[in-house]
């Protein structure tokens, strides 16, 4: 009998482990993939490496903590990445503090300034409101007391956050900001239509502009290796390639997991790094689970997939001038009245990220690389999908076809990028949900809609209707209120402290 399983090696997994292990209890991770991390770790191809997901994270200060409580102190050093909007509008580099950026917006927008001050003003209230609720929130019990704080009473600072929670922010800007370029880069820091309440566009402005999006030294596996380690010298054990078949379910209360090849293992919690569709439709039977709970995790949605190409380059041979940051997002045309074809590269925001700037020891002496997304929908995909790993003949020859012509697109803004490419990988929607488990290949958790978002309860879903199931990583909250690395540390440490209180 363990005392508890974890179902998943992603960081939100590997945290509770080595927190749980720690503590002197029995611990067993169980990982389908077979590497740690999840989509937190690195490949390689020829003599390049590159990042499976994250490129880098906010919150820097909090991660060290997570890691400080759960294995000690350690050596990183943090890097500041910083982001770049190129758009036939617009070239701004827009990770700056917001009063810096409000006064670089107003010179180029000069008869919107009344409307840019009035929206840095506001979002500058609700991050300070921030200041004392993301405290209150972090503190904050989870499950069916997930909105009640430990403090007692709900007090006014907390009240005020809810109302923004409702508040759609293409609302406020549709009032203030006549351009339509400008409000979108106000509202979703880029060209898409504002779509969040304004409670999470503060969220977003707040750590792209105040706190800032880090890479750590060590890397982001780096953090996954530290946490292994002092995991398995706390005693927790890790089986790697061992997938899970079912989370077993008595009376509406775990009794423990079967694997893929057929093992029972009994124990007293069972704590699920996967997300929320593939552990209540996949690996639960759904007659241990009510209906309503059942009905919100189908209808819910999650965010969009990518499409993602990873280049090593010759950087002799293709111009990089017009990268003002390590990420540059890059859009060749804006013309709403065309089809959305996820196909039409020139007509969508595409991510442009110089990976060898936070990793020079990831690419040969002489060399860069380069790492190009695009969001890209599951269902485009779906038809090649036969079975887990397996693909239609063609599959290969046809995304390598999309990666050519998103190539074309990016070589509008790097001059010469065909002819400077010496390796290339490609991952799709089906990449992401076979190799890195995500349901529909879902990059970012739920969706940042917040029409569509508004029935999930509350910020933190950790405690689930099925006793002693407890859910990590970024699924785990409604809101990536820290963003996806400090997220999924977060859930993991609220779900260490709830197992054990």
């Amino acid at each position: 009998m363990w005392d508890a399983i974890v179902v998943g090696a992603g960081l939100g997994g590997l945290l509770f482990g080595t927190r749980f292990a720690r503590s002197g209890k029995r611990v067993l991770i169980l990982e389908k993939c077979p590497h740690i991390g999840g989509t937190s770790y690195i490949f390689k191809r020829g003599k390049y490496y590159f990042p499976m997901g994250p490129l880098s994270f906010s919150f820097p200060g909090r991660v060290k903590t997570y890691l400080k409580e759960a294995i000690g102190e350690v050596e990183i050093e943090f890097m500041r990445n910083h982001f770049q909007l190129l758009t036939p509008f617009l070239n701004v580099v827009y990770s700056k503090p917001l009063r810096e950026l409000g006064n670089d917006l107003k010179r180029q927008f000069p008869e919107e300034s009344v409307g840019i001050n009035a929206f840095i003003g506001e979002m500058k209230r609700v991050i300070s409101l921030m200041d004392s609720f993301g405290e209150l929130q972090s503190n904050s019990t989870i499950g069916t007391r997930k909105d009640v704080l430990d403090s007692g009473s709900e007090s006014e600072t907390y009240e005020i956050p809810r109302e923004y929670s409702d508040a759609i922010a293409r609302e406020f800007l549709d009032a203030r900001i006549n351009n339509p370029s400008l409000r979108n880069l106000l509202g979703s820091q880029g060209t898409s239509s504002p779509e969040m309440s304004m409670l999470n566009l503060s969220f977003m402005w707040n750590v792209m502009s105040e706190e800032g999006i880090w890479f750590p030294s060590c890397g982001i596996h780096g953090i996954s290796d530290l946490l292994v380690n002092a995991f398995t010298r706390y005693g927790g054990e890790l089986r790697l390639s061992s997938p899970v078949k079912r989370i077993l379910v008595e009376d509406r209360s775990v009794v423990g997991v079967l694997t893929e090849r057929n093992e029972l293992l009994k124990a007293n919690w069972v704590v699920s790094n996967a997300d929320h569709k593939k552990t209540f439709l996949e690996l639960i039977d759904p007659t241990n689970v009510p209906l309503d709970y059942l009905h919100l995790i189908k209808t819910t949605p999650y965010t969009d997939s990518e499409l993602c190409v990873y280049l090593g380059v010759d950087p002799k041979k293709v111009d990089l001038t017009r990268m003002k940051a390590s990420h540059l997002f890059y859009r060749r045309e804006i013309n709403p009245a065309k089809s959305q074809d996820p196909e039409d590269f020139d007509n969508q925001e595409i991510e442009i990220c110089l990976w060898s700037d936070n990793a020079p020891d990831s690419v040969p002496r002489g060399r860069v690389s380069l790492i190009l997304r695009v969001s890209f929908p599951y269902e485009h995909f779906a038809g090649w999908h036969t079975g887990e790993k397996q693909r239609k003949e063609g599959y290969r020859e046809y995304k390598k076809q999309l990666a050519e012509r998103l190539i074309q697109t990016v070589e509008n803004a790097l001059p010469g990028l065909s002819s400077s490419i010496e390796m290339m990988e490609i991952a799709t929607p089906l990449t992401y949900e076979d190799w890195g488990n995500r349901f529909q290949g879902s990059i970012a958790g739920w969706t940042w809609s917040a029409e569509a978002a508004h029935s999930l309860p509350g910020r933190f879903l950790i405690e689930t209707p099925v006793e002693h199931l407890l859910m990590v990583g970024i699924f785990a909250a409604s809101r990536l209120f820290l963003g996806g690395v400090p997220t999924s540390m977060h859930t993991a440490t609220l779900a260490s402290s709830y197992s054990q209180g």
